[in-house]
């Protein structure tokens, strides 16, 4: 009888526990909110990142100058995983505030990004 209480006891910590941990990811991918448009002023030159789609995984496209680069983002945890023509990378996200993230990775080091405000509200299409 005592091991069928502890078993209760386990599962149900492990319950609660898997519970707390995705409603705390909700609420930082409600935070960071990445469908938008989002700007940095970069050392190399001034660059606009578009994300699109759902809240972890739809098509961006990055343009600076001439360069543009399009592919599809997909979030894994604290990453992005950016999938382009010539490969994929994966990169840290850093919420700062309301509005600014961080991306550091391989060609992106430290990249502060500020959201774009807008007055246009997006419409969802018709499928």
């Amino acid at each position: 009888m005592a091991s069928i209480v502890l078993i209760a006891i386990i599962v149900g910590a492990a319950y609660l526990w898997v519970k707390r941990t995705r409603a705390a990811r909700d609420r930082w991918i409600t935070r960071l909110a990445l469908p938008g448009v989002w700007l940095s002023d970069a050392p190399n030159g001034p660059w606009v990142l578009e994300f699109a789609g759902e809240p972890t995984a739809g098509a961006y496209v990055e343009r600076s100058g001439r360069a543009t680069e399009r592919g599809r983002w997909r979030l894994h945890g604290s990453a992005i995983e950016l999938e382009f023509e010539g490969g994929t990378r994966t990169y840290e996200v850093r919420l700062f505030e309301n509005g600014s993230i961080g991306i550091d990775g391989p060609g992106r080091e430290r990249r502060v990004y500020v959201r774009q405000r807008s007055n246009v509200v997006p419409l969802r299409q018709r499928q």
